[in-house]
């Protein structure tokens, strides 16, 4: 059993109760084996650390958008072979407010993952309220990552698609919200799948502590995704 912790500014109920559906995880205010946190101030010498929102180097970084459901099956049929080589990725997050740093590295990183390399070339443009970043990669492949700060208060937008030599894949959630049929008229409700990425990110972490993975290449990873976004906004186009 290991013992884990939450220091968060926000969403720590939401972590919480997903660390409580892991059979062999339990969920304590203190003397923990590993700490969840968003601060690195607040994790303590030698205790492993799953860090939100930032890089650290005794810290594993949190990757989100690799464990939403639609990026694991899609990364789960390329390791089978069933999309073949990656050749075009499309990725729209159009939402009301500001574009942030950290959904464009988790973005960018999402790309790198999928692609299973650094690119080559990169491009962007701006305008206000939007940002399109696109990365060129070695063997041909390219990535288009769509964002939107523009849309009225409500629903939001995400979507994801991956065509490969072999196959495609193709995840919407239109305004975010599922088609239910339930007798009547059908009923757009929200799928609620929203934070399901935060189980398998605190299984895939535990299971980094367990077997004793230092996180190295993990900030490795979220370093290159951070400079790309960095490079991106210094030299983006109107």
């Amino acid at each position: 059993m290991t013992r884990l912790c939450f220091q968060l500014k926000e969403g720590e109920a939401d972590y919480s109760a997903a660390a409580s559906r892991i059979a062999d995880a339990q969920v304590v205010e203190e003397v923990a084996d590993a700490i969840v946190t968003d601060d690195a101030g607040l994790i303590p010498e030698g205790l492993p650390a799953l860090l939100l929102g930032d890089t650290d180097a005794n810290a594993f970084p949190a990757f989100p958008w690799r464990f939403s459901p639609q990026a694991q099956s899609i990364r789960a049929s390329l390791d089978e072979g069933q999309l073949g080589t990656p050749g075009l990725l499309r990725l729209h997050h159009w939402h009301p407010g500001a574009i942030t740093t950290d959904e464009q590295i988790a973005a960018v990183d999402l790309a790198l993952w999928l692609f299973d390399t650094a690119p080559d070339a990169t491009y962007c443009t701006s305008s206000p309220g939007s940002r399109l970043i696109h990365l060129g990669f070695p063997a041909g492949g390219m990535a288009m990552i769509d964002f939107s700060g523009a849309l009225p208060d409500g629903d939001r937008y995400h979507s994801l698609s991956l065509i490969g030599s072999l196959g495609a894949a193709y995840a919407d959630d239109h305004r975010d919200r599922n088609l239910v049929f339930s007798g009547g008229s059908a009923k757009a409700e929200l799928p609620g799948s929203r934070d399901a990425y935060i189980q398998p990110m605190l299984e895939d972490f535990l299971n980094s502590v367990r077997i004793g993975k230092l996180p190295e290449t993990a900030n490795n990873d979220y370093l290159k995704a951070q400079q790309i976004v960095q490079v991106t906004s210094a030299t983006s186009s109107t």
